[in-house]
């Protein structure tokens, strides 16, 4: 029996989540609310910030004010993955609405797109923003590095590899390890100090 794909469509066995989103494409990143509607009991959520060709807008953080109750996010999501961060208006929005409302987040990671910042000092700068938000979670620890890939385009995961149901998180190729390497540093919130 098959699941028909509908705005109001739950699937609430689902609690590892991957999906990429091109935030400089008005209409596909309004359809994230909607689409984290349906899998209410998500714990480790991963995005990956997709490359655009051709800007059709973007969306501020007002935007996601007004999405309403997300239920994955406000009370179930404690890992929180994102891929490619290139420091976009829509990104940082996106990541300040998580942070903001993500009552149960213990681990943020945050993967720098290699050719968008020159040092951690201008990773920083851009993530200032995160820093000065009202972090819905005391707990959270938030962790950034370098993405350790140098193609931009397409995930650390595989389709492949994500349905290997053996894994806790068949998407967590390289977050996991990413305390260990020497270009990530933790990124202090004031809940944490």
């Amino acid at each position: 029996e098959s699941t028909v794909v509908s705005p109001n469509t739950v699937v609430s066995s689902v609690q590892t989540l991957a999906f990429d989103v091109r935030f400089e494409v008005r209409n596909e990143v309004k359809m994230v609310p909607c689409f984290l509607k349906c899998f209410p009991n998500v714990k480790t959520l991963h995005i990956y910030s997709d490359i655009t060709h051709k800007p059709t807008g973007k969306v501020n953080l007002k935007f996601w004010q007004e999405a309403g109750h997300i239920e994955c996010v406000q009370s179930h999501v404690k890992k929180f993955v994102f891929q490619e961060f290139k420091g976009k208006k829509s990104e940082l929005a996106f990541l300040k609405f998580i942070v903001e409302r993500a009552q149960v987040l213990e681990k943020m990671v945050i993967m720098v797109a290699s050719e968008c910042f020159s040092s951690a000092d201008d990773v920083n700068a851009k993530l200032k923003t995160l820093t000065c938000a009202k972090w819905a979670s005391e707990e959270c620890k938030v962790i950034v590095f370098k993405s350790p890939t140098s193609e931009p385009g397409s995930p650390l995961w595989h389709f492949s590899t994500a349905t290997d149901f053996s894994r806790e998180d068949p998407f967590d190729i390289m977050t996991a390890p990413a305390e260990p390497y020497d270009s990530a540093f933790v990124l202090h919130h004031p809940a944490t100090h």
